[in-house]
């Protein structure tokens, strides 16, 4: 098995990278009346899974991970550059680089950053696949680390968009744990699918996000960045 405790440390949203400061597009579809509830915020991150980290962050996590675990400073920013591609609007694509940025450098303090990897401007999925690549290292085999270390950052993901949700509503912790446990298994499953997703399908599209991402830029009262 793959080591736990590095991956659980790296989801933790405990983590000093600023990951409760966005809501990618979430705040943006409450102050237009899109989510209204529960049911609605449950809906909401199951399509975003499915459709947007299903089908990019994630194939693209599993490519920068093969290229982290292998040195391969090309193969990480090629995926690095793809990920930014895929980003919809300047707040997505401010959120990729201020959270790559931060996480970063808080390898670079714990003096885990290699010197291939340390002139590399990388977003958030990319240094997430990098630091996985560096910490959870064991005896298990690479595809098994990938797909918990795929799996650690789908539920961060989740978990720091529920908080987001909780804030913005306000959701209750009862309510929000059943979001969370409802879309468990859907994690899962969308990792195996985005671990085996043909270069050529590579790219989401999510235009109700980018559009309620596009209005939270101008929204009269706004808790978050994104």
């Amino acid at each position: 098995m793959p080591e736990i405790l590095p991956l659980l440390y790296l989801a933790s949203p405990a983590l000093p990278i600023g990951a409760f400061a966005w809501s990618q597009g979430l705040a943006g579809a409450i102050g237009q009346g899109t989510i209204r509830d529960a049911d609605d915020v449950g809906t909401w991150l199951a399509g975003s899974l499915a459709h947007g980290l299903g089908r990019l962050d994630l194939p693209l996590f599993a490519r920068c991970f093969r290229a982290a675990r292998q040195g391969d400073a090309k193969g990480l920013a090629a995926g690095n550059a793809s990920l930014l591609a895929g980003r919809g609007t300047a707040e997505l694509w401010e959120e990729e680089i201020r959270l790559g940025g931060s996480l970063r450098r808080l390898l670079g303090g714990h003096g885990l950053m290699p010197d291939w990897a340390g002139g590399l401007p990388l977003g958030h999925v990319a240094a997430f696949a990098l630091a996985a690549a560096i910490l959870a290292r064991s005896g298990a085999g690479e595809e098994e680390t990938l797909s918990a270390a795929a799996e650690a950052f789908a539920w961060s993901w989740l978990e720091n968009q529920v908080a987001a949700a909780a804030k913005a509503l306000p959701l209750g912790q009862t309510e929000g744990g059943r979001i969370l446990l409802t879309l468990m298994p859907a994690i899962r499953e969308t990792v195996a699918l985005a671990l085996a997703l043909p270069e050529e399908r590579i790219g989401s599209s999510l235009p109700g996000l980018e559009l309620a991402s596009m209005a939270h830029e101008r929204q009269y009262s706004r808790l978050f960045r994104s």
